[in-house]
């Protein structure tokens, strides 16, 4: 009985402090259907994106007049440069961003928002293990995909939890928004 006691209080402390699982996105219940399409509809990011939603119970919807809202993932852009040089005068690490442009459509009012996700990386590249270090690089990559596909959809909850002011005009876009997040070769994020 006490160690059920004591598990309660255990989640209970986590949870409200505002702990949750990493990776976690939590979207309102307003967005109860969603239609998703990108550019490259059977892309790496559209995958994650569609797996999140699915994750939080969004129902998809086959055709965006079925959906109250739509995702529209418009382009996913990589940029790899050298970060460092080594003794030997070839790169020893790289500093690799993922950017996605974005656009959610709200149909009961007829807007459309636009937006931008980022996510920058700096990774060590040996040039002794060239398959690992390779290997290292995709790893990387699928994991700022899934942070570009959590800030879109953190993105969208905020959207749709708080809509813009319907005094706004139509299919006006504010600024788009770009969220960065920056970590270090150990793991760490920077400032």
């Amino acid at each position: 009985m006490k160690k059920i006691i004591a598990l309660a209080l255990i989640t209970l402390g986590l949870t409200a402090c505002g702990w949750h699982i990493r990776g976690s996105v939590e979207l309102p219940k307003q967005l109860s259907n969603l239609y998703v399409s990108a550019t490259d509809s059977k892309g790496a990011l559209i995958t994650d994106v569609r797996q999140l939603l699915k994750t939080n119970r969004v129902k998809l919807a086959e055709k965006s007049a079925d959906a109250n809202y739509s995702l529209n993932i418009l382009e996913e852009t990589k940029d790899r440069h050298t970060a460092g040089v080594g003794g030997d005068e070839l790169s020893s690490a790289y500093e690799i961003t993922l950017k996605a442009n974005y656009e959610i459509h709200l149909k009961n009012t007829n807007q459309t928002i636009k937006g931008s996700a980022i996510s920058v990386r700096n990774f060590n590249y040996n040039t002794a293990a060239i398959n690992s270090a390779t290997q290292e690089e995709l790893l990387l990559e699928q994991e700022m995909r899934r942070d570009l596909a959590q800030q879109i959809l953190r993105r969208l909850s905020s959207v749709v939890a708080n809509p813009p002011s319907e005094k706004s005009k139509p299919n006006k876009s504010p600024k788009p928004t770009e969220s960065s997040s920056s970590e270090t070769s150990n793991g760490k994020t920077a400032p």
